[in-house]
């Protein structure tokens, strides 16, 4: 049997699978390794995605002449949902400036176009952006818009040019993610070197100098991560960020209570050690 992914011929061998369903649980588990998910997929040039799997499942793989997948990587699936956001915000903002038949339909995709924004977020921590653009855009209709002043369109113009920007600049760092991540480990560095002092700021009473640590290095491990899916994929950094994630929850969590002894040793003891571990791994996809 033939198996061809994107076009190109894989070579593989057949151990104990006999039926379709097991060829590609195995090929599925593969790619979903490496970041692929499946898009596509023909036996024969029959469609396989239009039908249940429990059609085609138990056929046997003797059967089958040629297997063809389409597979696409999580990251560019993500670069693609911003470059189409990016259009249709380019849209909404020009049915802003001078309101046109197409303005009914924006207004109606706004609910899942908020909703794909947050599945596939792009703003820097702590932005506002969306909030702003919700609260502007909620509830409103094609008629309350063509009643709007010059100064609301153009403040509401300002706020959707600003979610634009901020997706050309994730747009960006995706092309060339070792050169973002450079320059992001290089202010990396510099706070984790700075945790230590966190402790000794909070127990003498330098609540606001500690929490401004925090949160510039908490910002800055958003913005390494937000990288991390561009990069070829490696287990072993792969793991040890799966570890890191829920320190940095229980990071949040002492925050919320105000317990300065422990913001102390989970930063001093648990995630600079953990950090230090890390950022060779990241240099190396750098």
């Amino acid at each position: 049997m033939l198996l061809k992914i994107n076009g190109e011929q894989v070579s593989f061998s057949l151990e104990k699978e006999k039926t379709l369903d097991e060829v590609m649980s195995g090929v599925q588990a593969w790619l979903g390794a490496a970041g692929f998910v499946i898009t596509g997929l023909q036996a024969d040039g029959q469609d396989l995605l239009s039908v249940p799997a429990g059609i085609w499942g138990g056929t046997a793989v003797d059967s089958v002449n040629e297997i063809e997948i389409q597979a696409l990587h999580t990251a560019d699936m993500k670069v693609e949902h911003w470059q189409t956001l990016d259009q249709w915000l380019g849209m909404f903002a020009d049915e802003i400036r001078a309101p046109g038949p197409v303005l009914e339909e924006l207004l109606s995709n706004l609910s899942e176009t908020v909703d794909g924004i947050r599945a596939n977020p792009f703003l820097p921590p702590g932005a506002d952006a969306l909030d702003r653009f919700i609260r502007l855009f909620e509830g409103v209709q094609p008629a309350d818009m063509r009643r709007w002043s010059p100064e609301q369109r153009q403040n509401a113009v300002a706020l959707v040019g600003l979610l634009r920007e901020e997706l050309s600049k994730r747009i960006a760092d995706a092309a060339q993610p070792r050169e973002a991540l450079a320059r992001c480990l290089s202010d990396l560095r510099a706070r984790v070197d700075s945790l230590p002092e966190v402790s000794v700021l909070l127990q003498t009473g330098k609540d606001k100098a500690a929490m401004e640590t925090v949160i510039g290095f908490t910002d800055t491990v958003h913005s390494m991560l937000s990288l991390v899916p561009f990069l070829p994929p490696d287990a072993e950094r792969g793991r040890m960020i799966a570890d890191l994630t829920p320190v940095l929850r229980d990071l949040v969590a002492a925050f919320n209570a105000k317990d300065s002894v422990l913001i102390g040793d989970l930063l001093e003891y648990e995630i600079a050690p953990r950090m230090t571990r890390l950022m060779p791994l990241l240099e190396g996809g750098a």
